[in-house]
């Protein structure tokens, strides 16, 4: 399958409030099913008082284009936030399901790279979760934060997983529809990018493991 930008590892977070606003921000995106299922996902995070942020392929439909068009939605939360509410895979799951969302595929564990791709309520779009893990000093790791993808290359690499880095970042504030969201900024998406984020191109997942610039090469 054939995608634009993004990560849909199908194919094979946030510390504190932010006082900064996203700009240019002043209309709504259209009401499909990619804001929907946001919306839906908005109230079920706030039933586990977890915040998290839009990423990768929706942040960057959202920065060009002021949609969240693409084969899925990408979502972040970091891991210091699943911690310090003490929230369970358990309790994730089952809250989750009790908003009408399915799971689909799990990855990793907790100690490194978690993730989920979940069925979004009605619409059966996968919307994926992506857990942020701190860098690991003792191995001399310069970066802040890692996440992770799995298949096709991944499983040659060292964790047999994908990590790729990000320096430090604050997801900026979004209002839409009236509910407050987060997004990732747009060094963000420069990092996992490249500098031409902007410019739309074509590729798929696995052709994304061979040239986007923050992948972690360790085998």
């Amino acid at each position: 399958m054939e995608r634009y930008d993004g990560v849909d590892r199908n194919n094979t977070f946030f510390r504190t409030s932010s006082s900064s606003i996203i700009p240019n921000a002043n209309t709504d995106p259209p009401l499909d099913k990619f804001t929907q299922c946001l919306l839906h996902a908005q109230q079920t995070f706030a039933n586990l008082s977890l915040p998290w942020f839009l990423a990768f392929g929706t942040a960057l439909m959202y920065y060009r284009s002021n949609n969240f068009i693409s084969d899925d939605i990408d979502i972040g939360i970091y891991i210091d936030d699943l911690q310090k509410r003490n929230i369970t895979d358990e309790t994730f799951i089952s809250t989750i399901f009790a908003h009408g969302f399915k799971l689909y595929t799990k990855y990793g564990n907790r100690t490194h790279g978690q993730g989920w791709t979940l069925l979004c309520p009605k619409t059966k779009l996968h919307f994926g979760i992506f857990v942020f893990y701190h860098s690991n000093a003792l191995e001399n790791e310069t970066f802040s934060w890692w996440t992770a993808s799995y298949n096709g290359l991944c499983n040659q690499m060292k964790y047999r997983k994908c990590r790729w880095w990000f320096s430090d970042f604050q997801p900026l504030a979004l209002q839409m529809y009236g509910k407050s969201f987060q997004i990732a900024p747009k060094q963000f998406l420069v990092e996992q990018y490249g500098p031409k984020w902007m410019t739309p191109q074509r590729y798929g997942y696995f052709e994304s493991l061979e040239f986007l610039p923050n992948l972690i090469i360790e085998r």
